[in-house]
């Protein structure tokens, strides 16, 4: 028996065997003397696990007078066929190697080879020749995004002093990197390394510029993909470049790296990716005017049993299920009835359960009451004023932009259609194609504004560049704001792009009688023709995926653009992260207006799930609202496990956060049942009926509200501060609440509520539960023992409305 025993024991410590090897590419063409390719290795192990093994493997090649190693690199001798062998122990793998044109003179590309050289060596970052004003009267394109620019400042710039054409060694080109000459920047460049024989290559080749018969580049990878590491190990990464003629290429010496989260990768310039911690991060490559990425992960070292991973209602607890299993995050279990109606009530309308709700929904003993509870309030009218509230601020609606009046109009209009249903995709066409009589039509509001306003219009109509910024944020989740001055650094959009589409909305003009600036329609007579920035072109009017779409004289473009947006699946999949970062305080990508390929959701499966159950739905919010907040989920308690206290990404727990400002005030108001006024607002009007940010109100401003002077959620805070503990502890404006003879304590007094009724009420009011027996027997000692009963109360619920239970939403 116990020997038995011993054998099971060592068993399971016997660490997995290598079972095979991979080398990565499978096969390796090398064409010309100057080309090389890095080879990965791989051992694949018997528990089906796989480890980098490059560094340890073996590597020769046959005949070895084929081939030259420097390290995992493999870089031509003579033209022929051969292989690589690559050896473990007793394991084994080989690949074939072909080798020509060896004898052939190179010949260097400025954009493949010269351009992506300079931004390697940090010539053409940001800090150095690629700031906005160059540096020593050096000015190249950042990160080389205009090639074109880059060859006339190096070779015809100052009558072309930079190069010597005699003899290109002697150039300053050369010379001030190499630390010959005095450069601002240091010595950057080595004498004799591969980035110097290129550069130098290229001026004695007579400094060829940007060839029209170049094929374009058509995609970027990472390989060998995706990784599952243990912390402390490393990985290297391959760059593959493949071109539309089919040609691939290595380009891992030439591509720019960087990791996502630092706290939990690293990787070297030369593309060594090392994990740090358990966790979950990406890896970016950029070549040119490519980016990808590729995701690294460690799984936490905590021991868990299957079961911890089954509950579930629908498939959003499949897919979140599925990734704490593989990061081993043990979730938490659900959460209590009074949780679930207050955060429930908050995420959909943005208001509190009363206390006749709560006692109602706490006394029902229905199997599906949190399902009903669900349908009752999102066919409540505060479920469009939430979101119409959260739109605005995206569509900068204030008093500056496009007066009062008309803010108010447009959040009410975005109310109306909410709480219809009307479809997501419906809605964003109203509002992109709106055109005629503002007054029938306040869709078309959406493109007024002050600030910026296009020139030479006499009307407030928002500036093209703007309007076209606002789209692509709002809608597609994508900031393209950079492209205009530059190509993206983060993201495959170019300058020309974002020029191309941005001519899709050019023709919006105003007309009809001016009122204040107000149009009183809204035409698309504008001229059409919008130029580029650098190259003072006319950019054609083209989405930005490239695909042509064909437009006859004096076609409002803004259909067809319109069709286009709400058929890509950036639409569907920054729709649905936007309705997940509303319910649990975060997105599954963040920042939530950020869908750029180079910042992966955190779950990727469950992103795509919930766009295609937008997509099947016809775009309808509600539905998909309501299938997030029956998941197990987002029924999750607050509690974290011990495995998941520090899980912010993941969502094993609910993340307690802060009301947003505009909610906190109407909770203020509703459990002390004193109303606040807003200036030019009726009487009895809500915080999130305020459409104007404009609108003066300290206690708003203190708790975050955003001025909507930009676009997007950076401006919004909801991160706790001393002047909002000093604000509710302190304010005469709470204090009003508190002590006046219409609020809620005076109204129960008068009742001749027994101090336990009272506290029912209260409790119910503010946290949508009963007092706990601790807390019931506490406060019943103080107000028998109060002097002042009223007082005693008033401090009662003081003390409930300064508790981090009532201000933050769990």
């Amino acid at each position: 028996m116990l020997a038995s025993l011993l054998a099971v024991v060592l068993l399971a410590a016997t660490p997995p065997k290598v079972a095979r090897l991979e080398v990565t590419p499978s096969s390796v063409a090398l064409d010309g003397r100057l080309a090389r390719q890095r080879v990965l290795v791989t051992a694949v192990l018997s528990d089906g696990s796989r480890k980098d093994v490059t560094g340890q493997a073996k590597l020769s090649t046959w005949p070895p007078s084929l081939l030259q190693l420097a390290g995992s690199t493999l870089m031509p001798r003579t033209d022929g066929t051969g292989a690589l062998k690559a050896e473990l122990g007793s394991v084994s793998a080989k690949i074939p190697v072909g080798v020509k044109n060896t004898g052939v003179a190179p010949t260097y590309s400025f954009v493949n080879d010269v351009a992506p050289t300079l931004a390697k060596l940090g010539c053409s970052q940001g800090t150095c020749h690629g700031a906005a004003s160059g540096k020593g009267g050096f000015k190249l394109s950042l990160r080389g995004y205009a090639p074109e620019q880059d060859f006339l400042a190096i070779v015809k710039a100052l009558s072309g002093r930079r190069i010597t054409r005699e003899a290109p060694e002697r150039s300053l080109f050369l010379r001030k990197p190499l630390g010959e000459l005095p450069h601002r920047g240091g010595t950057v460049l080595t004498k004799g390394s591969p980035e110097h024989q290129l550069l130098l290559g290229w001026l004695q080749q007579g400094a060829p510029g940007p060839a029209e018969k170049e094929a374009p580049l058509a995609k970027l990878e990472i390989l060998p993909g995706d990784r599952t590491l243990l912390p402390g190990e490393t990985q290297r990464l391959l760059v593959r470049a493949t071109y539309t003629d089919g040609r691939t290429e290595d380009v891992t010496h030439r591509a720019l790296f960087s990791v996502n989260d630092p706290a939990i990768a690293s990787v070297t310039d030369d593309g060594m990716a090392k994990q740090l911690r358990s966790g979950e991060t990406a890896v970016l490559a950029k070549y040119r005017d490519k980016l990808t990425i590729v995701r690294l992960s460690a799984p936490f070292p905590n021991q868990l049993k299957d079961s911890a991973f089954t509950a579930r209602t629908n498939y959003i607890d499949d897919a979140v299920n599925t990734k704490l299993k593989a990061l081993h995050i043990e979730p938490s279990g659900r959460c209590t009835e009074s949780e679930f109606l207050r955060r429930v009530s908050i995420d959909l309308i943005g208001t509190l359960p009363t206390e006749a709700e709560a006692r109602a929904f706490l006394d029902d003993k229905a199997p599906d009451k949190r399902e009903k509870l669900i349908d009752s309030l999102l066919s409540r009218p505060e479920f469009g004023l939430i979101w119409a509230l959260k739109l605005g601020d995206l569509f900068t609606l204030r008093k500056e932009n496009m007066s009062r009046k008309y803010a108010l109009q447009l959040q009410a209009w975005l109310a109306e259609q909410l709480n219809a249903d009307t479809g997501w995709d419906t809605l964003a066409t109203k509002i992109l194609t709106a055109s005629g009589p503002l007054e029938d039509n306040r869709a078309g509001l959406f493109w007024l504004s002050r600030v910026p306003q296009k020139p030479n219009q006499g009307y407030w109509v928002r500036a093209t560049e703007n309007s076209t910024e606002l789209i692509a944020q709002t809608f597609l989740g994508q900031r393209i704001g950079c492209a205009k001055c530059h190509n993206h650094p983060s993201e495959k959009f170019t300058q020309d792009d974002y020029y191309h589409f941005a001519a899709l909305f050019h023709q919006v003009s105003g007309g009809g009688e001016n009122e204040d600036g107000i149009p009183e329609r809204l035409e698309a007579k504008h001229d059409p023709n919008l130029r580029h920035l650098r190259t003072n072109e006319i950019s054609e009017p083209r989405p930005l995926d490239r695909s042509a779409l064909v437009f006859a004289k004096d076609e409002d473009r803004r259909v067809k653009a319109a069709a286009w947006l709400v058929a890509q699946d950036d639409f569907a999949r920054n729709a649905a992260n936007r309705l997940w970062a509303r319910c649990f305080g975060r997105g599954i990508v963040e920042p939530i207006d950020d869908l750029r390929s180079t910042n992966p959701a955190s779950n990727e499966p469950l992103l795509a799930a919930l766009a295609a159950d937008l997509r099947k739905s016809n775009f309808k919010l509600k539905a998909l609202l309501k299938t997030i907040c029956l998941s197990i989920t987002y029924q999750r308690t607050s509690t974290a496990t011990p495995s998941s206290r520090l899980d912010t990404r993941y969502f094993s727990h609910y993340l307690p956060r802060r009301l947003p400002a505009e909610e906190l005030a109407d909770a203020l108001a509703q459990v002390t049942q004193v109303p606040d006024r807003y200036q030019g607002q009726p009487e009895g009007a809500r915080a999130i009926e305020v459409a104007d940010a404009e609108i003066p109100s300290v206690m708003l401003d203190t708790f975050g509200r955003p001025p909507r002077i930009l676009s997007g959620e950076s401006e919004r805070t909801c991160e706790p501060a001393l002047g909002q503990a000093l604000a509710l502890l302190n304010s005469q404006e709470v204090q009003n609440k508190l002590t006046s003879g219409e609020g809620i304590v005076s109204q129960l007094v008068r009742a001749k509520k027994t101090n336990e009724e009272i506290l029912d009420t209260l409790f119910l009011a503010a946290l949508a539960r009963y007092p706990k027996p601790a807390e019931r027997l506490a406060l019943e000692a103080q107000l028998t023992a109060a002097k002042n009963r009223d007082e005693a109360l008033q401090d009662a619920l003081w003390a409930l409305l300064n508790s981090p239970e009532f201000l933050f939403n769990h």
